[in-house]
């Protein structure tokens, strides 16, 4: 049988952004947050549902859950890579040094749902909103045209 496949999708705004996950009754679209000073860079990566090693605040009394976006991510567009970036419970920016956060109870509810744990089946998609304002003028505008 093959391992079930899932997406996080990350939409970044201009100080916080959107991450949507969906699987089987599980339907997530919440706002999320990053260091502003450790921003990873826009991409695809490869995700695991892990536990932190270094934090024993889980939701239920282990390490922290949280996914791995595994070895050699970049940030700062390029400036440097990390092999601990994850997506983890937070509250806002500050609980964040490069990693993504979110509500603790959206992490738990995503994190219980996939399944096998500690295996690379997840892809997290990280895209930063485009912005288009106004309309594209297909001719020379003169403002003797005006009158």
């Amino acid at each position: 049988m093959a391992d079930n496949r899932f997406t996080i999708d990350v939409l970044r705004k201009s100080s916080d952004g959107i991450l949507t996950f969906r699987n089987g009754n599980i339907d997530i679209s919440t706002t999320c947050w990053w260091d502003p000073d450790v921003v990873i860079d826009a991409g695809s990566y490869v995700g695991y549902a892990t536990r932190m090693a270094n934090k024993a605040d889980g939701t239920d009394g282990g390490k922290r859950e949280a996914i791995w976006l595994g070895k050699g991510v970049p940030y700062n567009s390029g400036a440097g890579k990390s092999n601990g970036i994850f997506i983890h419970k937070g509250t806002g920016p500050s609980w964040s040094d490069g990693c993504i956060v979110l509500r603790s109870e959206l992490v738990f509810q995503m994190w219980t749902s996939i399944q096998p744990k500690e295996t690379a089946n997840i892809v997290v998609n990280v895209s930063d909103e485009t912005v288009r304002r106004g309309v594209v003028v297909p001719y020379r505008c003169n403002v003797a045209d005006w009158f």
